[in-house]
């Protein structure tokens, strides 16, 4: 039993490093995160992608859900703001990343990965077999960034009727489906 508790402290603090934390993230994280998607999303001006920067970003109400739900993590700065986020929900007996975001000025620093990680640890001890999301499969922080932390493409229609749904909500925003895809990582 004390095991059982001191596993559970550990896991409530999430991964640390001297420049970043990952914690659950809290109702007052959930205003800030529309910064962290913009930021992150201005990558996608250098491949004429910009519309994706200057577009709707995660509903806050969504958020909240996943928050919740326990299913948003938050990456912080020594300061206790958000950095980057990820965050899903049930999608057809997978577990569905709906957003992960690093803000610009933290790309490339382990901010994604050690998301991602916490994510996978978390989401597995919950009882999911599988992770999913949806992605630009030649853009290098996408689909080849996820293929490195063990994603494969997998095709829509083998996922069902909600992955092809949603790849055509993608395309009526504006999203062109011959270079999206759907990928999944078992657990």
């Amino acid at each position: 039993m004390a095991a059982a508790a001191m596993q559970e402290r550990e896991s409530e603090s999430l991964k640390s490093t001297a420049e970043f934390s990952i914690r659950r993230a809290q109702s007052w994280d959930i205003p800030l995160l529309e910064y962290v998607e913009r930021s992150a999303a201005d990558i996608f001006r250098t491949v004429n992608l910009g519309f994706l920067a200057d577009g709707d970003t995660v509903d806050p109400a969504a958020l909240r859900a996943m928050a919740q739900a326990n299913h948003l993590w938050v990456a912080t700065n020594s300061f206790d703001q958000p950095i980057g986020f990820v965050g899903g929900e049930y999608l057809s007996g997978n577990f569905h990343i709906v957003e992960i975001s690093v803000a610009k000025e933290f790309q490339g620093k382990g901010v994604g990965k050690a998301l991602m990680t916490t994510l996978v640890e978390h989401i597995s001890r919950e009882g999911y077999k599988s992770i999913t999301l949806t992605t630009y499969r030649n853009l290098p922080w996408n689909g080849p960034w996820y293929s490195r932390l063990g994603f494969f493409e997998v095709n829509a229609h083998d996922m069902g009727r909600d992955y092809l749904d949603l790849l055509d909500s993608e395309a009526q925003h504006g999203l062109d489906v011959r270079s999206r895809c759907v990928m999944r990582k078992i657990l």
